[in-house]
């Protein structure tokens, strides 16, 4: 059978064509991902009025007033027709809210939620977890709700907050609610930090010690391939020391030094271990101790019948190599050499240093009966006596760091030098806290401080100075890319703003991230002058 030949015409296909404009594809992504949003919201709604039905049909009594109550508070407002509710509105529910919460957290411990783990086919452990998150979220959290029904907030960042909120008893949910609303981050990583010290603030002394004292602890998880996870909890200081002094092991090690670390004189390190390998080998050592591979810094040997590094090998026979014989001295040039963790004050100074921060009136005021505002160590809360306590034992050096009286950030201190000074590092890494880049988590406090305008070397005072204002922590990676003019960035003088301009002309903007425990300590600055 003959086959004509055709002419294959290839049909066009619009959605195809324009797909090749990266601002049109970042445009429908945005939108697609803004019907995600309202339809996760959508269904957290439909989650929560399943739980309530099903809560009315097991309840022994009639509990019909109740279930709508609870129904009105959770509601869009707009969905009743009151689009105008603001922030005193929620306030003054506030108890209401609270004990509607807690009322329905004693429901999700006695309603039976198979039918909906069936739906969803999930567990019901699970469905329960959800059901809490979203009573928290609804009912606990309307300003908060609010920002994410408007699509101010993406639903992650506002289910983050809402199960933030399920580990707080019911009385901290409306501060909580307000703070939430007051946190202005680029990222969800900044975010996720700023949510941790709010909560910090919320508590009291007794719940903090407690939940410390509960929490401290070690836990392993194993899976079929062979690789463990272990993942220790307890004081943010004991962890924060014990990440220094192993990033300042493992940091020797790279960099060849190995007297701090104990290797003997006649030896230098040739071990090939990254970072994280080290860290881990030396933290299971317990000590933190280890091994290192090292070799021998001095040979005679002229001839090279092996090579080890830079150190050469002395053939066993050299006349007929033996080869075994020969291995046996590569092998015994290199050894395994233990290290342990320095003790010598200046080494840990250097290496294994940590921030504590610590707001002035903690830090005057030592009353046990008093309700201090938390400290921080590398940006993580602590309780205020464990921040006077490290701050009074540690270090004799105080640096001081101004902040903004009305919000409690960080502000800028001046400097006329390349050379950036210590104290303005650290005014530096407590203000932005991260890479400045949006989107990017690597800790300030590793990080590279770049000048936003080049520093001019010829003539200082034409130029891009060495101040707060025209520097930045950058990590390694994206400073290389900006240095490289594949990134640019630009500040508002008004405003403080980064906008950093991404291949495309493609921009992006990024602040200063919130600190609720500075905007707590602001605030009793201001009632102090009231």
């Amino acid at each position: 059978m003959l086959v004509e030949e055709q002419v294959i015409t290839p049909r066009r296909n619009d959605t195809v064509a324009d797909s090749s404009d990266f601002t049109d594809c970042l445009y429908r992504l945005e939108s697609a991902n803004r019907d995600i949003d309202e339809r996760r919201m959508a269904g957290l709604g439909f989650l929560f009025d399943a739980f309530l039905a099903r809560a009315a049909s097991d309840s022994p009594e009639d509990v019909s007033l109740q279930v709508d109550a609870v129904r009105e508070l959770a509601a869009d407002p707009r969905a009743l027709g009151r689009p105008d509710r603001d922030g005193t509105d929620f306030r003054n529910e506030a108890g209401q809210r609270r004990d509607a919460y807690a009322w329905l957290v004693e429901r999700t411990a006695s309603t039976s939620l198979m039918h909906m783990a069936d739906a969803l086919d999930t567990t019901v452990k699970q469905v329960r977890s959800r059901v809490q998150v979203a009573a928290a979220g609804l009912v606990g959290l309307p300003a908060f709700t609010s920002q994410a029904r408007a699509g101010v907030i993406g639903y992650d960042r506002y289910l983050y907050g809402a199960t933030r909120a399920t580990s707080l008893e019911p009385e901290h949910l409306a501060d909580f609610d307000a703070g939430l609303t007051r946190i202005r981050v680029s990222d969800m990583t900044a975010f996720k930090r700023a949510v941790t010290q709010l909560i910090s603030t919320l508590v009291t002394r007794e719940e903090r010690a407690r939940q410390v004292r509960d929490r401290r602890t070690v836990e392993t998880y194993y899976e079929p391939h062979g690789l463990g996870t272990l993942i220790a909890r307890g004081p943010s200081h004991q962890i924060a020391l014990l990440e220094a002094r192993l990033t300042g092991m493992a940091r020797s090690v790279t960099k060849g030094l190995g007297t701090p670390l104990g290797v003997p004189e006649n030896r230098e390190i040739a071990d090939g271990r990254g970072m994280g390998e080290l860290m881990f080998d030396f933290l299971t050592g317990s000590q933190p101790a280890g091994t290192l591979t090292t070799q021998s810094t001095s040979s005679d040997s002229h001839t090279t019948p092996g090579r080890v590094g830079d150190c050469i090998v002395e053939a066993a026979n050299p006349a007929g190599i033996d080869v075994d014989a020969t291995a046996e001295k590569i092998a015994e040039t290199l050894t395994e050499t233990g290290v342990q963790c320095p003790v010598d004050a200046e080494w840990l100074k250097r290496q294994a240093r940590i921030t504590i921060t610590v707001p002035a009136l903690t830090l005057l005021n030592d009353s046990a009966d008093a309700e201090s505002v938390p400290g921080m160590v590398n940006g993580h809360p602590i309780a205020p006596e464990a921040a006077r306590q490290l701050t009074g034992t540690g270090h004799s050096t105080l640096y001081r760091i101004l902040t903004d009286p009305a919000d409690g950030t960080v502000l800028d201190h001046a400097a006329e030098t390349y050379t950036i000074p210590e104290k303005m590092r650290i005014a530096l890494v407590e203000k932005w806290q991260y890479c400045t880049l949006p989107g990017c988590d690597r800790s300030a406090a590793k990080a590279e401080l770049d000048h936003i305008e080049p520093f001019n070397h010829e003539d200082p005072g034409r130029g891009g100075p060495t101040t707060m204002g025209n520097l930045h922590p950058l990590c390694r990676e994206h400073h290389q890319m900006k240095t490289d003019n594949r990134l640019k960035v630009t500040r508002s003088p008004d405003t403080g703003m980064l906008t950093w301009t991404l291949p495309g002309r493609h921009q992006l903007t990024a602040r200063p991230p919130s600190n609720p425990i500075g905007q707590v300590h602001a605030q009793q600055l201001l009632n102090l002058t009231d």
